[in-house]
């Protein structure tokens, strides 16, 4: 049984922000310098160009500019936030948090905000956004800042055009209250694991298994590595049965779904919600052209631009919908207020 959270949970999202590595990279320059004929990085990836982090640009640095912004859309200001979580597969460091580096860097010193990591791949500010909308309509925190950041540029096999011709670097956030005595705002929730996928996308090296005092056999294991077609097949099984679950959760059909906010996993991804889940074309939020997969920061990105373009105000309502390393599924519906 997939975990999930049903009935609605009264908490409102005030504001979200976004922002990318400093440094574009097009697909032309990829295959110019890898020795790949003209135009193959973007036919195979879908992606013209992306944006890796620049020198300095640290995760803390760029999650800590999206909250900012999200703060600054919500009217609100970093003593305003009660917890500060941070969703990422690879963190700035093993330790301290990057939430905890995020809260230094917006000059919460006082001791008064709870600051935490936590990686479910891909899926990371989805998670995120469901432990903190918990927390709110239980109580326990007032205003929370949720960012997901990830800077995938320097794991990247480039010996695999699959892999490397697809990702970007970037951070994203929203922050959220409690709805007050308006709707439900994240009206369900369910997440579930597949794990006969588990090795399906994976960075074997750098945990405790293989590391600098016990390297592995191969060091291309630090890098990333990916079946995609697997991970399209396994999802592709699951995602239908799954996706009516959470809509049934919450109570909504597809139809009166307004925008449909994936991660941008794959062009191959994209096209099967539009061509086999029955999502309507224009409601699916699609920014995989011109920002690649941006792994935890990819799915708030997107949500991040189709409330900025006015896709997304209140009243309408929003499927989150997303694959991760597992092979995990996630989604959330939510309305806007």
């Amino acid at each position: 049984m997939s975990g999930r959270t049903g009935g609605g949970v009264p908490v409102a999202i005030r504001g979200t922000g976004s922002v990318t590595g400093s440094v574009v990279v097009t697909s032309a320059e990829l295959d110019e310098r890898h020795g790949r004929p003209p135009g193959t990085t973007e036919a195979r990836s879908g992606v013209a160009s992306r944006t890796w982090a620049g020198p300095g640009e640290t995760s803390s640095l760029l999650a800590t500019r999206a909250v900012e912004k999200a703060l600054t859309a919500a009217g609100w200001d970093a003593g305003d936030l009660d917890a500060v979580i941070v969703a990422s597969v690879l963190p700035e460091q093993p330790m301290p948090t990057t939430a905890a580096l995020v809260t230094q860097r917006l000059g919460r010193s006082d001791g008064g905000v709870t600051a935490f990591d936590v990686n479910t791949s891909c899926l990371g500010f989805l998670t995120a956004l469901d432990l903190s909308g918990l927390a709110i309509a239980a109580g326990r925190w007032r205003r929370v800042a949720v960012a997901a950041v990830d800077i995938a540029s320097p794991g990247l096999n480039h010996a695999d055009l699959e892999s490397s011709a697809l990702f970007g670097d970037g951070a994203a956030a929203c922050v959220l209250e409690a709805a007050g005595d308006g709707p439900a705002a994240i009206l369900a929730s369910r997440s579930g694991t597949y794990p006969d996928g588990a090795r399906l996308c994976e960075i074997a090296a750098g945990g405790t298994r293989w590391n600098a005092t016990v390297p592995p056999p191969d060091p291309a294991a630090y890098l990333f590595r990916m079946d995609g077609l697997g991970v399209m097949r396994l999802a592709a099984r699951h995602l239908p049965g799954f996706v009516a679950a959470v809509l049934e959760d919450a109570g909504v059909g597809l139809d009166e779904v307004d925008v449909v906010v994936p991660h941008q996993a794959s062009g191959l991804g994209l096209r099967y919600l539009r061509e086999r889940l029955g999502a309507p074309a224009g409601a699916v939020v699609d920014i995989l052209r011109d920002h690649g997969n941006q792994v935890s920061a990819s799915l708030p990105t997107a949500l991040d631009h189709a409330v900025r373009a006015g896709r997304l105000g209140p009243g309408r309502t929003a499927l989150l919908l997303g694959t991760g390393a597992g092979l995990s599924l996630s989604a959330a519906v939510v309305r806007f207020g």
